[in-house]
């Protein structure tokens, strides 16, 4: 197994904002109405920060990540904007490149353990990303209405909660808005063979 902290250099685990978080609704929002929104938007694309904590391992790194109905280009680069891991993912199959390697594999999970040693489920991520639960999630709502927790019960998600902050709107394609989390904070609690895991994202800018 390659370690992602073997490849990367490691970093303060510090997700510092260069623009001002939005503070999301002055009002309640219709709960139904919006995560039906949330649900029709399958094109986007995100830019920011994302940060890795593995036990005593700390990494944080630039991060852009666009998505095409579960097909996606996943890339982490340093301050210099250099290409450090790069995922894509389509119907013909998953492609890793890290440390000047290609790794290829059906599923994209398998490359990412072998790579972090995480088990991360990449297609509950795709909805929780965008403060979307899947069937059988537990969830709480904030004081306006949003997904400001939640928990899955799915068997292969491996016990990660997920936290929301700094909800923003964005303009989706056909005009309308929809309320995205800027800040989101995924935990794994440690296993007989992981540590505690924490994943950390600061979205500067979402594009739909």
């Amino acid at each position: 197994m390659i370690r992602l902290f073997s490849i990367l250099y490691t970093l303060c685990f510090v997700l510092s904002a260069c623009t001002t978080a939005p503070k999301g609704p002055e009002n309640a929002v219709n709960l139904t109405a919006q995560l039906e929104k949330v649900a029709d938007v399958h094109q986007w694309q995100m830019r920011g920060k994302i940060a890795f904590r593995q036990g005593k391992e700390a990494a944080s790194l630039n991060l852009v990540w666009k998505n095409d109905s579960g097909d996606f280009d996943f890339r982490l680069t340093n301050f210099l904007g250099v290409s450090l891991v790069s995922l894509n993912v389509s119907d013909k199959g998953s492609t890793l490149e890290a440390d000047g390697e290609t790794y290829v594999d059906a599923l994209p999970e398998p490359l990412i353990y072998q790579i972090t040693g995480m088990v991360i489920p990449v297609k509950p991520l795709l909805s929780w990303v965008k403060g979307l639960p899947i069937e059988g999630d537990k969830f709480t709502l904030t004081e306006k209405g949003l997904v400001d927790t939640l928990e899955s019960d799915c068997k292969t998600c491996q016990n990660w909660k997920v936290s929301y902050g700094n909800y923003g709107s964005v303009k989706m394609a056909n005009g309308d808005a929809v309320w995205l989390p800027h800040s989101i904070s995924l935990t794994q609690d440690a296993a007989s063979s992981t540590a505690h895991t924490q994943l950390k994202i600061k979205i500067y800018q979402w594009n739909l």
